[in-house]
């Protein structure tokens, strides 16, 4: 299968490889790219929280990319998302890392069954933005202490024609769609408005159900989901 991914990098590229893997050939169309701010995270971290959440491999990124020593934070407990957002936490040299199971509200209940409210320290969130405002509303909602530092910010990539035409020529047999800014990116690519004919050929894969719900009611058709926001799940859809 001709498949088009179109999460940012460097995610994009493992997802690739993980693709021809298993024997498919991946096009690479990233639609949002990171901007870090590592001025914000350095006074969120002038303070030790109780504990991290993440809920991106690019929070993980951004910590590398801080240059200054990170050794009183790698025994805190870190809550994290997913199987490769903790990976990438591992990595780094956390060794108290808690896995939340694929999305904010799942990783919320884990907080919430894991964290003791009475605890001096709270939990520092190492977020992104744009973000659905699930996880934070919960944890506040239930009294927990809960600081965010918004250290990165998702921006759309401006894919010039050349490449776009690349990616769709041959058109590609399946599109994986990450999140709701990235779908929202993609319904508005050029090739797809240009031959809205051929969009019925094109399988639309998401990595959750609520992604799909942001596709325009004409695409649902094509559209599936795994029944838990894994990339290995995902990835078996195809």
């Amino acid at each position: 299968m001709r498949v088009l991914v179109t999460r940012p990098e460097p995610s994009a590229e493992k997802t690739a490889d993980q693709l021809r893997h298993r024997g498919h050939q991946p096009v690479l169309l990233p639609l949002m790219q990171a901007q870090r701010q590592l001025d914000t995270l350095r006074p969120a971290l002038a303070e030790v929280p109780g504990a991290l959440v993440i809920t991106s491999g690019e929070a993980v990124r951004v910590l590398t990319s801080l240059g200054q020593d990170l050794s009183p934070l790698l025994p805190l407990p870190v809550f994290a998302v997913g199987i490769r957002t903790a990976e990438a936490a591992k990595n780094l040299g956390f060794t108290n890392v808690i896995v939340g199971g694929g999305d904010g509200e799942a990783l919320a209940d884990r907080i919430l069954a894991e964290w003791d409210t009475g605890r001096d320290n709270g939990l520092l969130y190492l977020a992104g933005t744009p973000r659905t405002p699930g996880l934070e509303t919960r944890l506040m909602g239930a009294g927990l202490k809960l600081a965010v530092a918004e250290c990165y910010r998702m921006l759309p990539v401006n894919n010039d024609l050349t490449r776009l035409q690349a990616a769709f020529d041959p058109w590609p047999d399946v599109a994986l769609l990450y999140s709701a800014e990235t779908a929202r990116l993609f319904v508005s690519l050029p090739p797809l408005n240009d031959h809205k004919g051929r969009i019925k050929n094109l399988r639309i894969l998401c990595l959750s159900k609520k992604i799909a719900k942001t596709l325009p009611p004409d695409l649902r058709a094509s559209t599936a989901w795994p029944s838990e926001p894994n990339e290995d799940l995902l990835l078996d859809l195809i």
